[in-house]
């Protein structure tokens, strides 16, 4: 893969919400986004930790806050967890991710048919709804009989082990500068909760950072049980 671009990550930064939380680095998407020499700054940087192959270790980081997933809410299960990000870290990634997702496309090793989320330039999740509506409501004009089927997956991210990250990107034959980076990045990333004045110590896991990496270990599951 070639180097990366100023123009990737002015477009990372163009399409990024201001209002994001910031993450460990207290700094948040607004600072790139009025700032346009702090943004080629951080291109300079990016381009360092691009040629090394390596991420920093203040990236590896990232400060859980509890959301209540209905009101009232009391016990552990009606709570759900997103990890506040560093900027930095989030801006080089979806820059990575973008070439990832394009090089997926390019070589047709995810099915477009099937899989729309997560991918540039499909419709996605809208899609999906659309199509299981559509398909509710000719069942309920034509009394017809429909089953739909909804599946939650408990820790669908955090449930796939980093080895199997690494055997699929390899037998998809991404790059290695790609491979060497998410690697690096999983090597040793932690996380602690807080929740009004209590904070959690440091526990190591994964982010849901690559989705797309997910969905390329989700198509390669079933294929190597088939196998076996």
């Amino acid at each position: 893969m070639s180097e990366l671009q100023l123009k990737e990550v002015r477009e990372v930064v163009r399409k990024a919400r201001a209002s994001s939380a910031p993450g460990p680095s207290g700094t948040s998407y607004k600072v790139y986004k009025y700032c346009p020499k702090l943004l080629l700054r951080l291109w300079y940087i990016l381009r360092v930790f691009w040629r090394r192959g390596r991420i920093p270790d203040q990236w590896r980081v990232a400060e859980g806050v509890w959301i209540p997933k209905e009101e009232n809410s009391t016990q552990l299960d009606q709570f759900r967890i997103i990890s506040l990000l560093c900027v930095e870290a989030k801006v080089f990634f979806s820059a990575v991710s973008k070439r990832l997702c394009t090089y997926l496309a390019e070589n047709t090793y995810i099915d477009t048919s099937v899989q729309k989320g997560g991918i540039s330039g499909m419709p996605g999740c809208l899609e999906h709804t659309g199509v299981v509506t559509q398909l509710i409501r000719e069942a309920r004009e034509n009394k017809g009989n429909l089953s739909v089927l909804w599946l939650d997956l408990e820790n669908a991210f955090g449930s796939i082990p980093h080895k199997l990250v690494q055997f699929t990107l390899t037998k998809h034959h991404v790059p290695s500068r790609c491979r060497d980076l998410i690697a690096d990045y999983y090597s040793n990333f932690r996380m602690r909760v807080s929740s009004g004045a209590i904070t959690s110590s440091w526990h190591q896991g994964g982010d849901r950072y690559h989705h797309r990496v997910y969905y390329l270990c989700d198509i390669v599951l079933p294929s190597h049980e088939h196998a076996h």
